[in-house]
């Protein structure tokens, strides 16, 4: 704490306390909510108001428990210290920095019991507080009291810290243009057949929800906030407008929020058409879109799906302009992690996208220049237009803000981090910051918002500009190096075990429509069941997007098995070769052309050439017949394959047997050949035997008498 203090000499901290009971706060202070700063740009014309509460989380007690006001003795320096200031722990044994203010001490309560709390307020005369510089100053409201217990002297036992922008002269501050990125989008969780796996979208859009507290707070500035919406987004709204189902624990059933999708899809139609130019009524929409689904762009290009990419964004424009019922701007991508790769921003580029949304970590400046909002990066295919969010802001916007509290430190944060951007900006040429979260699904509180919209229209350091201003302008300011992707933001993409169980769906869905004579309605269908389960979102609730894939493959493994193959059994021909009827139904609601295919194990044993062109109607039967030979005596199981148009195997073979009587027959006619060789063998063996025993009987009369030859 003493080395940050001496880095930083204007971080406030607490009184020195060399000893606390054990039971106190020494490492747990009281914490000490800031309900109220007021005014929102404070003035010398205006009385700073404090106010807010503390609450006694601790196992003791204090008693004659007081607020007082701490400031910094000078403005900020650096804007790195803004968060290091807000995030410092509490830590009452370290030298204070900064100017206590006697003056404003104010009792709180004389007894403050475990669990007890108490309020404060205070009002001050702008004029007089201690504020020698224009700047951004570190103001705390510091609690002090005595233990209970111990009855020790007072002692620092809770502290507030927030910041405190002082521009007494607004002449004197050139402003920054601030572009407010405005993002509706959500989980896209909805099958191919349009059935919503959870109630997060009806429930998000319906009064008080986050898509609807976005959209109310963006139409009261509907011409300062720049836009951006996920087109499946209002694909789904518009559907549901017409009626839905969603999936519950019972199963099935009819949504029921129809009436809040098309009072919010209105809404928001209506607030875009007001934000047009009174000039050009009949020009886009004011509203950029993301891919479709917002898929994660950098996994799905690392994984070879580029083809995936492209189709979200040449989707995008169109689906949006349908649900909106007039063509919008053009198309954003708003990388998850805030960053890109080289081949991605190709990809991304080529398909049409107008500019990409990076962290501004993402492309550094390469000497000592601010970071403005805005820059370019080459690619194989030319330069992509980068929006660079500034990254302290964004992290600032995610911080929590369920309370009041909470709210203005966000709203503080805020107002420090863009009031020294203004400074440190100087006399560049580009001033452009770019505001918004780190990822599209955002969740602010409707309190913070209006704070922080409020300040950039009143702030002397701020000045709104929307988005499409920005592009239209040629400058892009100081040339930056790009930073490398890195292993982390790697790590948090879509797995590759995941992508591969998409692409087999994919070669899935391609094969089902290769059969069907009109597509139309369930390609399409599920080609954007396909997109939404790539969505980015799915990042951050994988169990939710593991069980959309899991649904859209099982409809389209149904979906497969509608057309197959009913023939099954046992086919004998009479001779070596004969004709295989099969039956092929069709329980699709349109007709299809298929092939068919005998397959045999071994191969050699079967000769067959495949039927191809068979034409079957919705919800009918054919039969055809197959030639086949089969070369072997004994029965051949074989698998009866559908194919598509080009030769492809489609769904699971039937399997039937095939078997030849022509082998049986030529067994036969081969046994009565053997016998009867056999008995010829035998005859013609025993006649030769009788022929020889009966020369032996006459041998020695014919001895008895000479030869002719013998004779002299």
């Amino acid at each position: 704490m003493r080395a940050f203090a001496t880095v930083v000499a204007t971080v406030i901290t607490s009184s020195v306390v060399t000893t606390a009971p054990v039971h106190a706060v020494s490492d747990s202070p009281l914490p000490v909510q800031i309900e109220r700063l007021s005014p929102l740009i404070p003035t010398p014309e205006e009385p700073l108001r404090i106010s807010g509460r503390v609450l006694n989380t601790t196992l003791g007690a204090f008693r004659d428990v007081q607020a007082r006001l701490r400031i910094s003795s000078g403005p900020l320096t650096a804007r790195n210290t803004i968060d290091e200031v807000a995030t410092t722990p509490f830590a009452p044994d370290e030298e204070p920095a900064g100017r206590i203010l006697d003056s404003t001490r104010v009792d709180v309560t004389s007894q403050l019991d475990s669990g007890a709390q108490g309020v404060f307020g205070f009002t001050l005369d702008a004029k007089s507080l201690p504020l020698p510089d224009d700047g951004v100053y570190v103001i705390a409201v510091e609690l002090v009291g005595v233990d209970a217990e111990s009855g020790r002297a007072e002692q620092v036992i809770g502290i507030e810290r927030t910041f405190l922008p002082w521009f007494p002269d607004p002449e004197a501050i050139t402003p920054v243009d601030v572009v407010w990125m405005w993002p509706l989008a959500d989980w896209p969780a909805r099958e191919a057949t349009g059935v919503l796996l959870d109630d997060r979208t009806p429930e998000e859009i319906s009064p008080g929800g986050r898509l609807d507290r976005l959209l109310a707070i963006g139409a009261r500035y509907p011409r300062m906030v720049s836009w951006i919406a996920d087109p499946s987004l209002l694909r789904t709204v518009q559907e549901m407008a017409g009626g839905y189902e969603v999936q519950r624990s019972t199963g099935v059933v009819a949504g029921d929020r129809s009436a809040e999708a098309a009072r919010w899809l209105d809404a928001l139609t209506t607030t875009l058409r007001s934000a047009r130019s009174a000039a050009e009524p009949d020009s886009p929409l004011p509203i950029r879109v993301l891919p479709y689904a917002d898929v994660d762009a950098v996994a799905l290009t690392r994984a070879g799906m580029q083809t995936d990419v492209v189709r979200a964004v040449t989707r995008s424009a169109p689906t949006a302009g349908a649900a909106l019922g007039a063509p919008v701007q053009g198309s954003v991508a708003w990388l998850p992690y805030g960053r890109v790769d080289d081949d991605t921003a190709a990809t991304l580029v080529s398909a049409g996208v107008e500019a990409l949304i990076l962290g501004g970590f993402a492309m550094p400046t390469l000497d000592e220049s601010p970071n403005t909002g805005r820059a370019r990066m080459a690619t194989t295919v030319g330069n992509a237009e980068i929006l660079l969010l500034d990254p302290a802001v964004s992290t600032t916007l995610m911080l929590p803000q369920q309370s009041r509290s909470q709210s203005v430190a966000v709203r503080q944060r805020f107002l420090a981090h863009t009031a020294m951007m203004a400074q440190e900006f100087g006399d560049a040429t580009t001033r452009t910051v770019i505001v918004g979260p780190r990822t599209p699904i955002w969740d602010p509180s409707e309190a913070t918002l209006i704070g922080l919209l409020r300040a950039t229209m009143r702030a002397p350091w701020m000045r709104p500009q929307t988005l499409s201003t920005l592009l239209a302008e040629g400058s892009v300011g100081t040339p930056r190096a790009t930073a490398g992707y890195g292993q982390k933001a790697r790590a948090a993409e879509l797995p590759p075990s995941y992508l591969r169980r998409v692409q087999r769906a994919t070669e899935q869905l391609a094969t089902l429509t290769a059969i069907l004579n009109n597509p139309a309605g369930i390609t399409d269908a599920y080609a954007s069941a396909l997109l939404r389960a790539e969505s980015a979102a799915w990042r951050s609730q994988p169990k939710t997007g593991r069980a959309l894939l899991d649904s859209i493959t099982a409809q389209l493994r149904e979906q497969t098995g509608l057309v197959r193959v009913l023939s099954e059994g046992r086919v004998t021909f009479s001779g070596d070769a004969g004709s295989v009827p099969v039956t092929i139904a069709n329980d699709l609601d349109r007709a299809v052309t298929v092939g068919v295919e005998l397959v045999a194990s071994p191969g050699p044993r079967l000769e067959s050439e495949p039927l191809q062109g068979i034409v079957i109607d919705p919800g009918k039967k054919v039969s055809v017949e197959i030639d086949a030979r089969v070369i072997g005596g004994r029965s051949l199981p074989v698998r009866v394959q559908l194919l598509t148009p080009d030769g492809q195997a489609y769904g699971q073979p039937a399997t039937i047997e095939l078997a030849s009587t022509a082998y049986a027959r030529a067994a036969s006619w081969v046994v009565i050949v053997a016998f009867i060789a056999i008995a010829i063998f035998v005859v013609v063996g025993i006649t030769r035997r009788i022929r020889r025993a009966r020369r032996g009987h006459t041998a020695p009369a014919s001895g008895k008498g000479a030869r002719p030859s013998d004779t002299v």
